[in-house]
């Protein structure tokens, strides 16, 4: 049965009749992880959860309760983020935000991050990379002209004034601050002037420690690998055009295979989730996106073994928060006779700054990465706040291709296109890939997509491109 609310919008019936005073079934098995007998996770704290949650909403309906919101007044009731699940299970069941206002509050988000300002610093060196060093965002040189330039002016000669501005004011700042910059290491890395050029550069772009970017320790030697990772082409081809789509981040929940006999992850399904908010730094899943991912993966006989995102202007190293909700997803997912938990966070760079190979010029960087140490639930709640034995190590993965495309991927891909065709800050693809060059970023996008595929499957591919991908492409991201 459907209803319409106060504002216009269709209110869908519940998925399941709550009773206040009781847990029902469909409860039980979408918030499993309170019913496990663990002593911080219980029935009776996720009945106080719920039930805060359920009459939240009813005290502010229609408006939309955001996850931030619900947990007002929430004390003692476990991490932030097993709040956030039981809120994303609410919201999925249409327990709680059914036919609520959202179009407000993603204007506005929209509109703050057309005001934000793009910022370009030089590049950290190889040696600090290797250090294993906490770094500040690399923010790179965008593949097309700014980020919100289709926004802006079309006079030049105003926007190459701006630049010059805040090319002066960056040098400033790192002058200012030159003497009292400290270079750490990390355990490793460079020596000499490269120390100088990295106290520069980080001085040079503060912010908020959340979005500083933590480089990849390495396996090998002592610390094996704790399982081999395979990704299906379909999937790799799939998460490059929708992060190729957006200026903003975007995300997606990755389906396939544990077989513990081998030691093996395969990652067979991408799948692309819709954002409540989306900037250049960070994004926030819709609940119910991650409610559809995971009913299309029972579907396929696949379990949810990972997570993607993009980093739209800077490079494919996870961020601290990146980081804290990768050690997220492992706890959540941890068994106790395993001493990892197979589950790894991909991160899509579509710039691909750092791709020292000159055939791979112009594909992306796609790089996979799994927590190794202390369980988040021995440390702080912040995301800024990870144990120093709790680090991000890269894992290596091999790419499984074969002479036919998957018969759903073309399909999955035309609806990727149009329903990003209308999104406030889509990308032009027909702007010109790097500035000074003649390829575009449409080029770009195929270029890279057709990496993943081996020999015998790129004819067909290509064909799949020209019939039906391009064509959408073009009637809908040239501005």
């Amino acid at each position: 049965m459907e209803t319409i609310t106060t504002n216009g919008e269709p209110e869908t019936a519940p998925a399941f009749e709550l009773d206040l005073e009781t847990v029902s079934a469909e409860e039980r098995q979408g918030c499993g992880e309170f019913f496990l007998g663990r002593a911080n996770k219980t029935p009776e704290r996720y009945m106080r959860i719920r039930n805060h949650m359920v009459q939240q909403w009813e005290a502010i309906r229609p408006q939309y309760l955001t996850k931030i919101g619900a947990r007002a007044e929430l004390r003692n009731c476990g991490d932030v983020n097993a709040i956030g699940r039981v809120h994303a299970f609410l919201e999925a069941s249409n327990i709680i935000n059914s036919g609520a206002v959202i179009r407000i509050r993603q204007q506005q988000q929209q509109q703050q991050a057309v005001q934000r300002k793009r910022r370009t610093v030089s590049p950290p060196t190889t040696d600090d990379l290797a250090g294993g060093a906490v770094i500040e965002h690399h923010v790179v040189e965008r593949w097309a002209d700014d980020a919100h330039s289709e926004s802006s002016s079309a006079d030049e000669d105003g926007m190459e004034k701006r630049r010059g501005r805040r090319r002066q004011q960056r040098h400033r700042r790192i002058r200012r601050r030159r003497s009292s910059a400290d270079y750490s290491d990390g355990g490793g890395g460079g020596g000499g002037s490269d120390k100088g050029e990295y106290a520069q550069w980080t001085s040079a772009n503060g912010g908020n420690s959340e979005f500083r970017l933590v480089p990849c320790h390495t396996f090998g030697g002592d610390m094996p690998a704790p399982f081999a990772v395979t990704v299906a082409a379909a999937a790799l081809a799939l998460m490059d055009l929708h992060a190729h789509l957006m200026y903003t981040e975007i995300i997606g929940l990755l389906g396939g295979r544990f077989d513990a006999a081998k030691g093996a992850l395969h990652i067979e399904t991408a799948f692309p989730c819709r954002n409540i908010s989306s900037s250049t730094t960070e994004c926030e899943m819709d609940p119910e996106s991650e409610y559809e991912a995971r009913k299309a993966f029972d579907a396929a006989g696949q379990s949810f073994v990972g997570w993607y995102h993009s980093h739209p202007t800077f490079d494919a190293i996870p961020s601290v928060r990146d980081t804290h909700n990768q050690r997220v997803y492992q706890d959540l997912f941890r068994s106790a006779d395993r001493d990892a938990e197979p589950f790894v966070g991909l991160i899509v760079s579509p710039p691909g700054a750092h791709n020292a190979d000159p055939a791979a010029y112009g594909v992306s960087d796609i790089s996979a990465f799994h927590m190794v140490g202390s369980s988040s639930s021995n440390n702080s709640s912040s995301s800024s706040n990870n144990s120093a034995s709790d680090i991000p190590f890269a894992v290596p993965y091999t790419v499984c291709s074969s002479d036919r495309i998957p018969s759903g991927l073309v399909g999955a891909m035309e609806e990727l296109i149009h329903t990003h065709a209308t999104m406030a800050h889509r990308v032009d693809l027909s702007k010109r890939f790097r500035r000074n060059e003649a390829m575009t970023t449409l080029e770009k996008l195929v270029i890279s997509m057709r990496s993943h595929w081996d020999a015998d499957a790129r004819q067909q591919w290509d064909d799949a491109v020209s019939l039906h991908v391009r064509p959408l492409i073009q009637k809908h991201f040239r501005r």
